[in-house]
């Protein structure tokens, strides 16, 4: 059975936070001209499949895989939970291959998991962390260890809307390659989650579409949400807090809280879409971009914490800014204290992985998205940077 690591925060009490770790709805981001937008085929057709959020993708995936009970899907040791939970919910196991430093995946480590003959591996899933792609000498090795051993390849662009654009087609046009993404990490929408693959490999019925009242909510959080985003952060230091959370052990073979079985046949809403078909992309993208250079010139020198992605390649739109904190106690607790929205997967299967077990609570992430003002992108740099200095 499994055994996890949780961070409990409840005892800190830590205030909202004073920006949004997620892009928002913005007129502003949309354009009705028909140029400059999401290619039809991306959120179109039968090789296109629609879902609530990209972990009930990831579960029509392991589905086609044929992860059930007595078999296994292969995830790295560095995960959200949400990437695990489709793969237990369907009462398969899963097993951790380890990843480098910079969480590129040990193809070693893959090798080593599928050696003995009755692994009963059916699939393996590789994440493009923070909206950077993997090598693509590493993806290739991958992907021919995958072939070798009959096992689905399943890329998860959770992160990387602009890596799923790239490498959809190749997903749709082959048996034993799956792609997915989560199109609210990216876009300012309420919800959403894309998988491309051969339409052989799913039923033809789509996921039920949203009724008329779920609709209206979302457009009212939509609102909701644009409203709040607008409001500049509120001047904040980091400071001392009283309290601490609390790392709590368990073993389970079930689904975490965040999964929820009966949206697991959900269509994501027809407002998302629109949003989707909607957005300009470019000034999307270099948005984001900026915002990473942001931070990068923010904690360039810094002593208490390093960006883990140095380089911005030509043609990443960032998800977020990945950083390594040398002192999660007392710096996370100070930023979090202090309103700071902070990312951190911190829930976490136990593995044998030296990198993944540093990582749960040394690596922070750091909203770049479009939705963020100039006072927003200024008060958070500051107060991090103050922070590790």
């Amino acid at each position: 059975m499994p055994e996890y690591q949780r961070f409990d925060a409840h005892a800190c009490e830590f205030p909202r936070p004073r920006a949004p770790l997620f892009p928002s709805l913005r007129w502003a981001d949309l354009g009705f001209g028909g140029s400059g937008t999401v290619a039809p085929a991306l959120i179109d057709g039968t090789a296109v499949r629609h879902f609530a959020r990209g972990r009930y993708a990831m579960h029509a995936a392991y589905q086609a895989a044929g992860i059930g009970p007595g078999t296994a899907l292969l995830a790295p040791s560095y995960h959200c939970r949400t990437m695990i939970d489709p793969a237990l919910a369907l009462g398969g196991t899963v097993l951790f291959y380890e990843v480098d430093s910079d969480l590129t995946p040990r193809v070693d480590s893959i090798r080593a998991l599928l050696a003995p003959r009755d692994h009963g591996i059916k699939a393996l899933v590789l994440p493009h962390y923070f909206g950077f792609e993997q090598p693509p000498a590493l993806l290739a090795a991958v992907m021919a260890v995958c072939r070798h051993h009959g096992l689905m390849f399943i890329e998860d662009c959770s992160h990387a809307w602009q890596v799923a654009a790239k490498r959809a087609q190749g997903a749709q046009a082959n048996a034993d390659h799956v792609l997915m993404a989560s199109p609210y990490k990216f876009f300012g929408c309420e919800d959403g989650g894309v998988l491309w693959a051969n339409p052989a490999l799913f039923p033809i019925t789509p996921p039920a579409r949203p009724g008329l009242l779920r609709e209206a909510k979302a457009f009212a959080s939509a609102w909701s949400r644009n409203r709040a985003a607008r409001v500049d952060a509120t001047e904040a230091v980091p400071r001392e807090p009283a309290l601490r959370g609390q790392d709590i052990t368990e073993r389970h073979d079930q689904p975490s809280p965040l999964y929820d079985r009966a949206m697991e046949n959900k269509n994501s809403l027809a407002l998302s879409r629109w949003v989707m078909r909607r957005t300009l992309l470019a000034p999307l993208v270099e948005r984001r971009r900026q915002h990473y250079r942001q931070w990068l010139e923010a904690v360039a020198g810094a002593h208490g914490g390093q960006a883990l992605m140095h380089e911005l390649p030509d043609d990443c739109a960032p998800y977020m800014f990945p950083i390594t904190i040398a002192e999660p106690d007392p710096v996370f607790y100070q930023l979090k204290q202090a309103g700071m929205p902070i990312f951190r997967w911190d829930d976490m299967a136990v593995s044998s992985c030296t990198v993944a077990r540093n990582y749960r609570l040394h690596l922070l992430h750091l909203p770049c998205h479009q939705g963020l003002s100039t006072q927003q992108m200024a008060w958070m740099t500051a107060l991090v940077a103050k922070a590790l200095a």
